[in-house]
Parts: C-alpha cells; structure tokens; sequence
C-alpha cells in the first residue's frame, strides 16, 4: 500500500509539475507578445460598455481630468473613443482595431486612450457629435474616434475607422502614427487653426425670418424629406424620427393640415407592417438601413419604444383601428420582458447574437418550413404564411437569412397566421438572446413612465405601471433632495443629473399628474425646473451639465432634445400653476432662440413645437378630482395638443387659458363640445 500511496504521489506531483511548466511557458509567450495579463484603468467603472473593453491590450482610460493631464505631462495626443454597449459598429471597430496587439503598441506609445460611454456621459458625446457635423458634414453616429491635443484642441473626428485602409478610409495603422510624428514635429497646427475656424463659425448671427409661419416653414421642408414610395423620411439609414411624426400629427389636430396627417398615418403603418418592427415579438428595432424598412439594425433601444408607443396611442384615438393598439400593447409587453427590471427599466439590447448581427431575430427558409410542417400546416398554407411574412428562399436579409415583415402586397391575412407568428417564437427560444445593457438611465426611464400614463388612456392596466415605475424611479434616483443620471445594481447612483434627466422627469411627473391628480408631482416638477434654469442656464446659454462643457443644440437626432423637452414642460408648469414667472421665462428663452430654431426648422421639431405652442392658447380643463376621473374617458376624446387638466374645488368645469378662465358649465358634453369645435 505505501508503495502504491508513494506511486500516486510521485506521478501527481509529476503531473503538477508539468503543468507548472506549461503555466510557464504560456505565460512567458504571452508576455514576449506584448500582452498584458492585468486590467487596463477601465477596471473600476460602472459602465457595461467601458468594462467590455477592460482587457484590451490598450491602456484605456476613463473622461476624467487624470487622463488630460497625463497627456499634457507626457505631451502626446489624446485617442477619445465614444460608443455603446450595444453598438455593431463599435463592437467591429473593437476586434479589428483595440483587441490588436500590434495596434495597441501605437496607441500605447503615442496616445493617451480614453474611452467614453455615450449613454454615460451623453454631453461629452453631444459635443464631439457636434463637431463632427461641422467638420465632416455627414451625418452622425458611433463609434466616434476623435484624436485631440493636449489641451483638447480637435486634431481628426470620424466614425467608424477601419485598421486598415478601407471604404475610401485611411486606416488606423497609417493614420495614428502619420498624426504623431506631425504633432511632435509641430506641423500640425494649420489643421487645428482651420478646425478652430469651422467650429467657430457657429457663432456668428442666423440670419432668418422670423415673421414667417413656423408651420408653414416646418411643412415645406418636410414635404421636400418626405418618401412617397417607401413612406417615411431620408434615405438612408431611416430612423423612426418619433418627434417628427408627433409635430405633423399636432399640426394637423390644429390646422386640419390633411398632407401632415397622410405622411404621418403612412410612415406609421409603414413601420408597424415593416421589417423594422419585430413582427414576432413586438418592439422596434433602432433603424432601418435602407428606405424600404425591411433590413433594421437589430437594437432595441428604450427610448426608442418610449417615444413611438404614445404615437400610436394617439393614432389610435383618432381611428380605433385595432392594428395601433396592437402596436401599443406589443411594444410594451416586449420592453418589459427584455428590459423590465424592478419596476424600471434596462438601457438597450445588443444587435448582436451568436457572433452575427440580428442572429436572434432572423430565419432560414428551411428552418420555419420544416416547423410548419410538423406543425401539420397543408403546403399552400406554407407557401401562404412564409410569403406573408415575407420569409424567402433566397432571404431579404444576408446570406439567405429573412427579417419577418408583413407582405403588404397580400390582401387577405392568411388563416393561420398568428399560430406561424407563434412558430416563430419558439424557433427563437433555443437562441442566445442578445447582450443587455443594464443600466438604469434617468431620462430614459421617465420616457418610458410617460408612455406607460400615455398608453392608459386606451387601456387602464397601464395606470399602476406607470405609477409604480415613477414612484420607483423617485426612489432609486432622487434621494437627498439631489437627482442623479443613472445607476448599475449592485451600485447606488451617485452621478449627478444631466439636463435630459431633469427634462424627461418634469414631463412624466407632468403626465403622472394628469392621470393621477398627485398634488407632488406637480410640486416636485416646479421645484426641478427651477432646479434646472439654476443648474444649466448660464450666461445666456444653456448646457447639457452642471460642469458647463456641452451647449444643449435643438435638434432632435435619436430621440427628443432635452431642452425642447423643457420649454414644453414650463409651458405646462406655467399654464397648471399660474405662474406668470415660468410663462415669461419660457417665452423669452423662445423669443431669444427662435432664429436658432427656425435656421434647423426641419431638424428640431420638439423646439418648432414649443415655438407653436407658445404662440397658441394653452388651456387648462378644471374640476374637481372626482368630476376628472368620472368623466375621464369623454375628456380623452379632446384631441387639442395643447390641453391639461387639473383638480380643484371647483364642482363646475372650466376652461382657462394662463391668464384667465373662458368658458363653463355643469355639463361636461358642453365644455367637450366647445373645445372639439375650437375656440
């Protein structure tokens, strides 16, 4: 027995030793490759997109001053890269360019790399978008690569950049160490000079008239943008544009502008049947590639549900047709189950899955066919459900894959549709879901807790979500009087707000109210704006932070400009409180701005909107609580834009615009009736 004991012991021990020395010699190669084994500064950071890059053989850095003045110490250009968690492109820029050995010794030697969560620090991505703009007068996007002096000054800003020259594109192994040697041999300073003069010609005056209808100036662009083969605005790539669609639909509830109410009744139903629209799970993709809507670029994204679910909802007061709300009751559904968390709500998800894009939410012709038949389907009804969700043999998608979408080209839904809908779903299951982005971002939520009161007023069971999910919110991100950006559990928030979280949270609790009658929210939403003119609003400028780094621009890009959002909600403040204060503020701010406003017409239509609506009556329905709630399904049918409602002891009803009360009656029907027919 010893002996045997002795035998085992001597050929573990062997064994171990062999495996030390193999422990050994990977290691050793490893480190002759170059290849760090620790965490780069990225380590600590609460941002799912910084921590996926945690192992590149970059020496990343967080936005901190730190990192600039490591720059400015050791005199070498700085490498800022913005993204996402759960962007495609930047997930490619990634793999080719920062898990490259061989690039991060160029980036190592003569960079100091930062890298930025654009979801994190949505201000500094605002800004560098905005020069990009500028500079490269194409349109914006991520990755963004902006390669910066020292002392910030703006050296090259593009998108994606390729390792090797590609698409017209000078790669990173020539580009980054041609910039170096130009820096350190001083002869980079002409290209500065000229950025600095493109950048600064923003400033000078816009010269526009402002006697013209802001309408009529908004219409006319819009008419020129819009497609009428394939509906919806742009070519290429084709994004929902929700804050577009809401303006046209507003012009038309107040000037009966038939042309606005086509392009927005077409553009809707175009999406709602399209492949841009997950057709078996529901929700909406973040844009679609080409003008057709069928190829999407597969994230979801929260705000893009938040802004597209009350668009249908008002779609839907205006027609009842069920296809409206079955968008309505899908999107939410779907964002709760990818997204819910707690009562709030996850960022985005990936694109991605199982190392190709859209992996989880394409077919394969074979793959669906084969589950029909199982399913005992006869072979026309095949031919007739894969032709209706345009599922094909040779695919509308890449390398023979489809994207579901409703073939608008067949009149008659096939019998048997929703059980190949349902097929569908199961033949997903099996597959990796894509990467969730699981911060929780303050304005983001407070979009979707609009769209949740938005969406109870064609279906009650909305109310208590919505509710609960903005009492929710109030817990997890105001707390010590202080209003905080985001958070990722296990981790407390602790980032200051930005003014899109201050923007976005004013307008739920403003909803939250006109559902509600909670007297706090209304409380809560004017100490915020007054908050927010104190935080932002500095020498006759307005700023994305407190820091003053970023101007708040009025285009609306992918999703609602925070500070439009704002004017809208001191516009509510002023009408519900009778605050004459907020009503000149606002008025003023506009006045100051409108040539600003008017010079982008057609890109910033939540601030053309506000343009309007200060220029229009905004009135005010008042009642006692329980008259309110009574009454609340008749008053819904009020299609005025500008409309609020607010509780008081007064057992009439009243309509009153910010100064003074018009009209009354004991009759609701009356005051319905005198509202429905314009004043």
């Amino acid at each position: 027995m010893k002996k045997e004991h002795n035998e085992r012991y001597l050929f573990l021990k062997g064994g171990l030793g062999m495996l030390k020395v193999f422990l050994w010699i990977y290691l050793m190669s490893v480190l002759l490759q170059g290849r760090e084994l620790s965490s780069n500064a990225l380590v600590n950071s609460e941002s799912p997109y910084l921590l996926q890059h945690i192992h590149n053989p970059v020496h990343w850095m967080p936005y901190t001053d730190r990192a600039f003045k490591k720059a400015q110490k050791e005199d070498k250009l700085i490498f800022l890269s913005i993204g996402y968690s759960t962007c495609h492109w930047c997930h490619v820029m990634a793999e080719e360019s920062f898990e490259d050995l061989r690039m991060a010794k160029l980036l190592n030697r003569d960079y100091v790399s930062i890298k930025v969560d654009k979801e994190e620090m949505p201000q500094i991505d605002t800004h560098y978008q905005h020069i990009h703009a500028l500079l490269q007068k194409g349109r914006n996007g991520w990755p963004l690569t902006i390669i910066l002096t020292p002392k910030g000054e703006v050296v090259y800003i593009a998108r994606y950049v390729p390792a090797e020259d590609k698409y017209g594109i000078e790669g990173l192994y020539k580009l980054l160490p041609r910039l170096a040697q130009s820096y350190h041999d001083d002869r980079l300073r002409p290209l500065i000079a000229e950025n600095k003069k493109k950048i600064a010609q923003t400033s000078k005056p816009i010269i526009v008239d402002n006697n013209k209808s802001v309408i009529a100036q908004y219409m006319k662009k819009m008419q020129k943008r819009y497609d009428k083969v394939f509906p919806g605005f742009d070519k290429r790539p084709r994004f929902p544009l929700a804050s577009h669609l809401n303006f046209l639909l507003d012009i038309y509830l107040l000037d009966g502008d038939k042309e606005a109410y086509k392009m927005v009744r077409e553009t809707l139903d175009t999406m709602a049947m399209g492949g841009i629209y997950d057709q078996v799970e529901g929700g909406f993709y973040r844009y679609s590639t080409h003008p057709d809507w069928i190829v999407p670029h597969f994230e979801k994204m929260l705000y893009t549900q938040a802004e597209m679910i009350p668009l249908y909802v008002k779609m839907y007061q205006l027609t009842h047709k069920p296809r409206y709300k079955r968008v309505v009751d899908e999107t939410i559904k779907e964002t709760q189950r990818i997204l819910g968390s707690g009562g709030l709500f996850y960022a985005a998800t990936d694109a991605d899955s199982e190392g190709r894009e859209g992996g989880y939410f394409i077919y394969q012709y074979d793959e669906v066919k084969s589950a029909l038949q199982k399913a005992g389907f006869s072979e026309k009804e095949i031919e007739e459900n894969l032709d209706y969700f345009d599922i094909l043999d040779m695919g509308n998608f890449e390398d023979g894959f489809s994207n579901p979408q409703f073939n608008t080209g067949i009149d008659e839904v096939p019998t048997r549709m929703q059980e190949t809908r349902q097929i569908l779903k199961v033949l997903r299951a099996p597959k990796k879901f894509p990467f969730i982005d699981k911060k929780i971002i303050t304005a983001w939520n407070a979009m979707m807790i609009k769209a949740l009161f938005v969406a109870s007023r064609i279906d009650k069971r909305y109310l208590s979500m919505a509710q609960h999910s903005l009492e929710t919110l109030l817990q997890k991100m105001y707390h010590d009087k202080k209003l905080h950006h985001k958070f990722l559990s296990p981790r407390p928030a602790t980032q200051a707000a930005l003014l899109e979280d201050y923007a976005f949270l004013i307008d739920a609790l403003l909803e939250g109210y006109e559902h509600t009658y909670e007297k706090r929210y209304v409380s809560l939403a004017k100490v915020l704006t007054k908050e927010a003119i104190e935080k932002f609003y500095k020498g006759g400028v307005w700023y994305l932070d407190e820091a003053h780094f970023a101007i708040a621009q009025y285009k609306d890009k992918y999703y609602t400009a925070p500070l439009a959002k704002l004017y809208h909600d001191m516009l509510s403040l002023a009408s519900l409180e009778y605050d004459l204060s907020f009503l000149e503020k606002v008025k003023g701010f506009l006045k100051a701005e409108k040539s600003r406003i008017l010079a982008a017409v057609d890109r910033s239509p939540e601030a053309s909107r506000a343009l309007v609506r200060s220029e229009r009556e905004n009135v005010v329905l008042k009642s006692t609580q329980e008259n309110l709630v009574k009454y609340k399904e008749q008053i819904d049918k009020i299609t005025y834009p500008f409309f609020l409602t607010k509780a008081e002891k007064e057992k009439m009803f009243l309509l009153c615009n910010e100064s003074s009360c018009f009209f009354y009656d004991k009759n609701v029907s009356k005051v319905i009736e005198k509202m429905l027919k314009g004043r």
